[in-house]
């Protein structure tokens, strides 16, 4: 009989929520699968009701603490300049031995990592191809990643926009990113503790 993990999920932004809860199944379920003793993963993680980015320390740690008596990890997201709020929260609460924490800190902000599979994004209607970085690791250059999808795909309905990309986009394209990378080598050392893995 296989585990069944569970996981919650604090981002700043509906947009963040969205597309990180997609890539976040996603990419457990393909850790789950290679491993000799594979386990579930819930299709959809628990979601916090507060933001990362406009909520204050106290309430978000309590938010923290709420959400990880109910599941097994807990993946919180801020952007890059923002990370030592992360830092902050870990050393602030006491999480139940059944959990643990994982920061998902894309560098500046999550949009480049939407920006990370250039194929998917130039098959899109009304794509400006000429402005998709050329190979995934020059998103993580890029100054200003929001405004840059905002120009790759002006108009576009940004929330749908996170949704199919989440659903879609090539992970191996995206574990070309540091930010990413780092990302899946602390989830696979909070699966070890927990020992899914």
């Amino acid at each position: 009989m296989s585990r069944y993990l569970t996981v919650g999920l604090l981002a700043e932004g509906p947009e963040d929520e969205i597309f990180l809860s997609a890539v976040a199944v996603r990419q457990l379920k393909e850790l789950a699968a290679r491993h000799p003793e594979p386990f579930d993963v819930g299709d959809t993680p628990l979601r916090g009701r507060c933001s990362t980015a406009r909520t204050a320390h106290g309430p978000l740690c309590a938010e923290a603490v709420d959400l990880a008596s109910d599941c097994d990890l807990l993946l919180i997201h801020n952007d890059h300049r923002e990370r030592n709020k992360i830092e902050k929260i870990c050393q602030d609460i006491a999480l139940p031995s059944h959990c643990r924490i994982v920061g998902v800190v894309p560098v500046r902000e999550t949009e480049a990592w939407l920006l990370a599979d250039g194929p998917l994004l130039g098959s899109l209607p009304g794509a400006v191809s000429a402005l998709i970085p050329s190979s995934p690791r020059d998103v993580e250059r890029t100054a200003d990643p929001k405004a840059l999808l905002s120009r790759i795909l002006p108009g576009g309905d940004t929330r749908e926009l996170a949704e199919f990309l989440g659903e879609r986009v090539d992970l191996d394209r995206l574990r070309n990113l540091p930010a990413y990378q780092l990302w899946c080598a602390e989830l696979t050392a909070a699966l070890k503790e927990l020992r899914f893995l």
